[in-house]
């Protein structure tokens, strides 16, 4: 046994104490190298996310504000079932914020909350915080502030406001003790330590450096102690980048921090796993079936532990070394299913152990997901529009899906065989089929399977029964009409974009699909102008008007389209606009349903027919660019007319040759008019029919 003098002794000691320090132990991060779990997005075709090793970024397309939530709620908590067990009964909640781009507007909030916020009746979580001021939540927060002052300039400095208590929508404190100014393309270090005794939420604002500029404490009132939903309205038309976002509290330190393990690839039956683990620790974790490292050129034992040092782990994840930069980066592999278990340990003290991270493994094929063909156009004949898609959303790790698409004349004979991605169209003239199967052409040794093979049998001729027109000239809305009654719309309130289009607002686009207000002399690709009704200077005044012709009768008064019946459509709301078409001009519905007359619904399953809508949205206004755009319809299944700023200009009926109209009915479900035919699956036995005979023909199959 080795001894100690009592001198060694204590200089250890010595040591051991110099050494200890109080530090941040998180025990709940948001990762920022992924959009994981957890993010709840407002009107996500205007925000793009991306995923950073350093921070996530957030950037809102829209011109206002937009709701970027992340909710932790109880999984959060996982570490900490016991608040009593918090050292000083407090723990901590940080987010570092470089606001990268800043438009001049102030339309940006951040708001922590409990983990019981998020209720059917709490808008909270899913509007802007200017709507929390009523008396039953106006103190029930840990920690908020807004942008009060917009930058005088784009990406200029900036004043917040901090744990206001709103007593209405638009009345807010600003206290200036409770104030701070910023700067855009900065990064600040926001902390709110929650005490959870004493029911205060002290907050510090700090530069990047760690001064702190400011310090409050905000006495909240919520019933529940942990924090569990970060609410941040993005500025609109900006960029921010978020880092360093978790719980912590304070513990001696140094301790050895949790890896992180985040899936990386399946390859096959393998799968690869890439662990990030702090500097100073070693990574330990125990083999799920036998693998070999080809990056490393390392052959690793099921079963077996083994360990990597932060120095010799260089891994990418593109499945290469990088001396430079990546340390600290494992990937390993596994082969069999299983539970996956990671830990560190300080470099200078085995003992000094972090929690282990368990993640359960499925070893087993991947195959990618099976397209879809959707019908959206449909002409004389046997022309049709196909727009093939692969939803990867469910597939693991969703992959970039090829879709293989052969395309065949009535006779079996292949025309044209090519690989498609997701979202493209493919268009045939005559009769025939198509054959379509995804497969990962991503890697040259496929890591996924080929999906199962489905074919579209283009069999069945049709003629356009009818053309009607819902795009009256102004003439024809100003004048009477039997069975409509003209009505005057007054958009003095300027709630819609109807407005726009009927003023002589005009617009020019250069090559990129940039607008810009029209001016004499300059070269424009092409140019949009409202229709003239009024000047652009009356738009939301009583001189920004226009006739509409509203029908006697909803349910007649738009034929062959028929409004579903409901009880909470408002009969008057209903209305032919000048050039525009159908439009219901209310606001008390967001989506309405419309069918065809039931007289031109197939009485042939195998032979579907369908009217085409050709929609304008109420964004057709000069600056917006075309806003036309069809769907194509099976006739008996209905279509979702999108609130009062979106119009119907006509209705095109295709139905099979030979049909009659009012022939009767088909009983058919929707899903059986859908079906595609034949399904194959690739094997390495060959190709298997799943269902079906080898001739079997449909021609129904998912229409838009």
């Amino acid at each position: 046994m080795k001894k100690f003098t009592l001198i060694s002794l204590l200089m250890l000691i010595c040591c051991t104490m110099a050494k200890a320090e109080l530090m941040d132990k998180y025990f709940f991060k948001i990762p920022t190298d992924k959009m994981a779990e957890g993010w709840i997005v407002q009107d996500a075709g205007n925000f793009v996310g991306t995923p950073g090793k350093d921070y996530f970024e957030a950037k809102n397309n829209k011109n206002g504000g937009r709701m970027l939530n992340y909710f932790w709620n109880e999984d959060g908590w996982a570490k900490v079932q016991d608040l009593s067990t918090l050292p000083n009964s407090e723990y901590k909640f940080t987010m570092d914020l470089n606001m990268s781009n800043m438009a001049t507007r102030a339309d940006m909030e951040f708001t922590l909350l409990p983990i019981n916020a998020c209720t059917s009746t709490d808008s909270r979580v899913s509007t802007h915080n200017y709507r929390w001021w009523n008396s039953t939540e106006g103190e029930d927060y840990f920690f908020r502030w807004r942008v009060g002052e917009a930058p005088a300039a784009a990406n200029g400095d900036f004043t917040i406001y901090i744990n206001e208590n709103p007593t209405a929508r638009n009345d807010w404190e600003k206290t200036t003790e409770e104030t701070l100014v910023l700067s855009s393309q900065k990064t600040y270090k926001f902390a709110c330590v929650i005490n959870v005794a004493n029911n205060t939420a002290t907050y510090t604002i700090a530069d990047e450096e760690g001064n702190e500029l400011a310090t409050g404490v905000h006495n909240y009132v919520c019933e529940e102690d942990r924090a569990g939903i970060m609410v941040f309205s993005m500025n609109g038309t900006s960029t921010h980048q978020i880092s360093n976002i978790g719980l912590s509290y304070l513990a001696e330190g140094p301790f050895a921090t949790e890896p992180s393990v985040d899936a990386l690839a399946v390859i096959g039956t393998q799968r690869a796993y890439y662990v990030d683990f702090a500097e100073g620790t070693t990574l330990h974790w125990v083999q799920l079936g036998d693998a070999e490292d080809a990056v490393n050129g390392a052959s690793y034992a099921n079963g077996e532990e083994y360990t990597a040092g932060y120095w010799e782990s260089n891994d990418t994840r593109d499945f290469e070394a990088n001396l430079d930069e990546y340390f600290g980066k494992k990937i390993i592999y596994c082969t069999e299913s299983g539970s996956l278990k990671v830990w560190a340990t300080m470099e200078d003290d085995e003992t000094n152990v972090s929690d282990e991270i368990v993640t359960r493994v499925v070893c087993e094929e991947v195959f990618m997901p099976t397209p879809v063909a959707t019908i959206t156009n449909v002409t004389e004949g046997y022309g049709k529009e196909y727009t093939i898609t692969a939803d990867n959303s469910e597939t693991l790790l969703k992959p970039v899906v090829t879709i293989n698409c052969v395309i065949k004349n009535a006779a079996g004979s292949v025309v044209e065989t090519k690989a498609l991605m997701s979202g493209e169209k493919v268009t045939l003239d005559e009769a025939g089929s198509i054959e379509l199967y995804s497969y990962d052409g991503t890697h040259p040794n496929p890591w996924y399977s080929p999906s199962e093979t489905i074919t579209i049998n283009n069999n069945v001729e049709y003629v356009q029964h009818s053309l009607t027109n819902y795009a009256w000239e102004k003439a024809e809305c100003d004048a009477a009409k039997a069975g409509y009654t003209v009505t005057e719309i007054v958009d003095n309130a300027n709630k819609s974009h109807w407005d726009r289009i009927y003023s002589d607002q005009k617009y020019g686009y250069d090559d990129l699909g940039n607008a810009s207000v029209w001016a004499d002399g300059t070269e424009y690709v092409w140019v949009k102008e409202g229709f003239g009704f009024y000047p652009g200077t009356a738009i939301g005044t009583d001189d920004a008007k226009w006739n509409v012709q509203v029908p006697d009768d909803i349910y007649t008064g738009f034929l062959p389209l028929v409004p579903a019946q409901a009880d909470n459509y408002t009969a008057g709301a209903w209305a032919i606009f000048p050039l525009q078409g159908i439009v219901y001009y209310a606001t008390n519905i967001k989506d309405l349903t419309i069918g065809i007359d039931p007289q031109y619904v197939s009485d042939d399953a195998s032979k579907p027919n369908f009217y085409i809508i050709h929609k304008r949205g109420g964004y057709d206004r000069p600056d917006k660019g075309d806003c036309n755009a069809t769907t194509v319809c099976v006739a008996g299944e209905n279509y979702s007319l999108y609130r009062y700023d979106t119009a119907i200009c006509d209705v095109r009926i295709m139905t099979y040759k030979g049909f009659t109209p009012g022939t009767g009915i088909s009983s058919t479900t929707a899903d059986e008019k859908k079906a595609p035919v034949i399904r194959k699956k690739l094997t390495d036995k060959g190709i298997i029919i799943v269902n079906g005979e080898n001739e079997y023909t449909v021609s129904g199959v998912r229409v838009k």
